[in-house]
């Protein structure tokens, strides 16, 4: 089957190339508002864009036509933001956050999750994450107000928060992480089943 993407429907072109581009990290991301409001979201369109400087990629995409997510609109007014991995143990309270909720409703204490000041930049994250990025940001690539456009936001790590029980300098132990991943549809995996390729 050869798939031209002119010719297929917006969700049905989201879902090959999300049930495709497996598995995919969850960025979750924390900001705050004009008014110090808290705000946090779940992205799974990220991934590492460098290492010399440091940069990381979210992709956010619109809601409806012109429609911007809170998330983006918080990182275009302060340029900084958050960006907690998501270990197994915390992935119903990530899945709560998701939702679409009203501008000053803090996602925090919806999902009941710590708050907390990060140390380098003016913004917050999720206290219970065992790996932090805190972010200032870059770039954003504009990919047009349709719905379903993407933002790809590129952002310098100036800080990074790792719990001490996962990391033997530097190596983080990954069984000890359990990140979890966005497969397709409803699904989420996680990264429990490693082997190693001697080359």
């Amino acid at each position: 089957m050869i798939i031209d993407t002119k010719d297929v429907k917006n969700e049905e072109l989201y879902k090959l190339l999300i049930g495709s581009v497996l598995p995919r990290p969850i960025a979750w991301v924390g900001t705050l508002d004009k008014k110090g409001i808290p705000n946090l979201a779940p992205f799974s369109f990220f991934n590492i864009a460098s290492v010399n400087p440091p940069v990381v990629s979210i992709s956010i995409l619109n809601k409806l036509v012109g429609v911007k997510k809170d998330t983006l609109i918080n990182i275009q007014n302060t340029e900084v933001f958050s960006i907690s991995i998501v270990s197994h143990d915390l992935v119903e309270k990530m899945a709560i956050t998701g939702k679409d909720y009203e501008l000053d409703v803090d996602e925090f204490k919806v999902a009941g999750v710590s708050c907390l000041p990060c140390e380098k930049i003016a913004s917050v994250y999720v206290g219970e994450s065992k790996v932090t990025f805190e972010c200032r940001l870059h770039s954003i690539v504009d990919f047009g107000d349709v719905e379903k456009a993407g933002n790809l936001v590129l952002a310098n790590v100036v800080a990074i928060h790792v719990d001490d029980n996962i990391i033997e300098w530097p190596n983080i132990d990954i069984l000890k992480l359990d990140a979890v991943a966005r497969a397709s549809g409803p699904y989420y995996s996680t990264i429990r089943d490693k082997f190693l390729i001697n080359n």
